[in-house]
């Protein structure tokens, strides 16, 4: 299904509160989006792998929200507190305004400024990021990944 880009892509989505029955769905979507971004790192995690990372994870999010189409599990967005600890959408509907969607979403709830990790290398994320208004306020580098991960901020009074 094609999305339609912007503010019509909520005429075809839904967005909802992320629940514990939706593991299967975000590791899906993570693991497709992944297998494509972190190409640079060589990132090949089986399903699995993810549906047991994911289900240590999800008791340490304090707000997360799902974005389907047709009942299917497109996008999401987890938080702790004001940091987006986790926003992937899938490869198929990347571009149609699903992430600005769930971000828009967190500042609602919670207005900026918001934090993200984001890899250095990772520049299809990172434009997507700095057209809502992020910009990156500090670098590490992340040895468990072997990557450069940057600190993105996003504050209120930023967003286009």
């Amino acid at each position: 299904m094609s999305l339609p880009v912007g503010r019509d892509i909520e005429s075809v989505c839904t967005l909802r509160p992320l629940t514990t029955a939706d593991l299967d769905g975000i590791s899906r979507v993570h693991r497709r989006a992944c297998r494509i971004a972190y190409r640079f790192m060589g990132w090949s995690y089986t399903l699995d792998e993810v549906q047991r990372w994911y289900a240590g994870k999800i008791s340490e999010w304090d707000w997360a929200r799902v974005v389907t189409v047709d009942g299917a599990i497109v996008g999401f967005l987890a938080a702790i507190g004001a940091h987006v600890d986790q926003l992937f959408v899938d490869p198929d509907h990347q571009g149609a305004g699903l992430g600005r969607l769930l971000l828009e979403a967190m500042l609602e709830r919670r207005p900026g400024p918001i934090t993200l990790h984001v890899f250095a290398d990772n520049h299809a994320a990172r434009r997507c990021y700095e057209r809502i208004g992020f910009r990156p306020v500090e670098s590490f580098w992340n040895a468990q990944d072997e990557a450069l991960s940057l600190v993105y901020r996003l504050d209120q009074n930023s967003t286009p």
